[in-house]
């Protein structure tokens, strides 16, 4: 009896705890299921980590050998040689078609350089220095496709000893390999552009702007040509930056740059030097421009004054001076662009039997008409005003159809021709080269020369 009774008091003393051990076993239990339940969920976590990487991994490895793939495609092959030095880059014009016209000698065919545009091969090269200054240069030469050799191009001077060569005559002398324009130059967003050599004048440059055909095809170029200048040689050129729209661009030319002591070439006379290397001073001259260019808007004035060879009989006492001044405009509507010229030319000489030699207006108007993104017509009407007694008036009627292959290629077909009257002889250039024959190639007096030109540009 005595061994039962304290039997049941040691399980009294002993069942709170073992009622509080149950207790607290079943926390536990709760904890590692929790537990293990936490640890099934971080190893499907970090499969689908493990997944999404090598997802990325992947997409980055295709993107890369794209890339790699398309730059292959698009960068030409390279030469085993030294490659392309860094700023340096060739461009040109590839021009060349058939040409079937009239100049007063019976209608004519034959195969042309540049009738769309002037054929030509360029070097162009710069450097940067900082973020405000870049040195640069630019060579570049006429080509005549046709037969190979290089194309002179009229300047203020007159390359004596080898002639006065209008303006894109084949020149065979050799003297002129880069013969369109060569400089080099400092440019700066702070102070404004300053090259030296050979470049157009400023007055030729609002004259492109404005032409419809670029000075190209059945551009009006020659009758504007006969009574001011395109390039200057010997020179230095200044181009302010752009303020709101407006610039202003001025041109100085050294001239000839001879030994010459004559003040004037004679014809049949004394010139107190040494005439066939051109008079003293010829060329020398000053050329300006101030332009707004906004949106589809765009005009322009220019002024040009230099010296030119002069060719009369004693007593002349100086060069002839050419002087002249014009106003451009340009206006894109979008589905149609217009343009506008007018030019106002005099050539006069002190000491000639005739004070002025030559006094006329020049002024076009034009049009280009893009149709269904590959197709554009172009066309201009001009009129040379003789002021001289002579009033030997021209009108020039040109026309131009252009279908682009792409953007560097494209066919064209171009018609013009000019009306003489009162004894004129003004004649059209064929193309860009102005291979159009005048009247000291056998146009006649009163004739209207007339041109189709029919060929292929390729741009690069």
């Amino acid at each position: 009896m005595h061994h039962k009774t304290l039997y049941r008091a040691v399980l009294a003393c002993l069942a709170p705890m073992a009622v509080a051990g149950a207790a607290h076993a079943a926390p536990l239990d709760e904890l590692r299921a929790e537990i293990a339940a936490q640890k099934v969920r971080l190893e499907k976590l970090e499969e689908q980590l493990q997944a999404t990487a090598a997802t990325a991994a992947t997409a980055t490895r295709k993107a890369e050998e794209a890339s790699k793939s398309a730059q292959a495609v698009a960068a030409p092959a390279k030469a085993s040689g030294p490659g392309m030095p860094a700023g340096l880059s060739i461009y040109g014009i590839i021009d060349a078609g058939v040409e079937y016209g009239d100049y007063g000698q019976g209608a004519k065919a034959r195969v042309q350089s540049g009738l769309g545009s002037a054929s030509r091969l360029g070097f162009k090269g710069e450097r940067s220095f900082g973020d405000d200054l870049t040195a640069y240069f630019q060579l570049e030469a006429g080509v005549s496709v046709d037969n190979g050799q290089n194309t002179g191009h009229s300047s203020n001077v007159s390359n004596p000893g080898q002639g006065a060569a209008s303006s894109a005559s084949v020149n065979s002398t050799g003297v002129a390999i880069f013969s369109r324009n060569t400089f080099i130059g400092l440019a700066s967003k702070t102070y404004g552009d300053l090259r030296v050599g050979r470049d157009y004048a400023p007055i030729y440059s609002i004259t492109s702007t404005s032409d419809p055909f670029t000075i190209g095809g059945a551009t009006a170029f020659r009758l504007w040509s006969s009574a001011a200048a395109s390039r200057f040689d010997n020179g230095l050129f200044y181009a302010t930056p752009k303020f709101g729209g407006v610039q202003a661009r001025l041109a100085y030319s050294a001239g000839m740059e001879n030994n010459s002591d004559s003040q004037v070439g004679i014809s049949g006379g004394s010139g107190g030097g040494n005439s066939n290397t051109g008079p003293q001073n010829e060329g020398k001259g000053v050329s300006g421009s101030l332009t707004y260019a906004q949106g589809p808007l765009f005009v322009g004035a220019g002024y040009l004054a230099f010296q030119r060879m002069g060719n009369v009989t004693a007593p002349a006492t100086e060069n002839i001076r050419r002087s002249a001044w014009n106003l451009a405009a340009t206006y894109d509507l979008g589905v149609a662009k217009f343009y506008a010229q007018y030019l106002s030319g005099r050539d006069t000489q002190e000491g000639a039997a005739i004070h002025t030699s030559l006094d006329r207006r020049i002024w076009w108007l034009g049009t280009a008409v893009p149709l269904a993104k590959r197709h554009t017509v172009r066309a201009v009407y001009a009129r040379l005003d003789d002021r001289m007694a002579t009033n030997r008036d021209s009108d020039h009627y040109g026309l131009g159809y252009e279908f682009a292959l792409d953007k560097q290629t494209d066919l064209y077909a171009y018609y013009a021709q000019v009306s003489n009257q009162n004894g004129g002889q003004n004649s059209l250039c064929a193309g860009g080269t102005c291979q159009g024959y005048d009247k000291d190639s056998g146009l006649p007096p009163n004739f209207t020369p007339k041109s189709l030109m029919m060929g292929a540009r390729y741009r690069f």
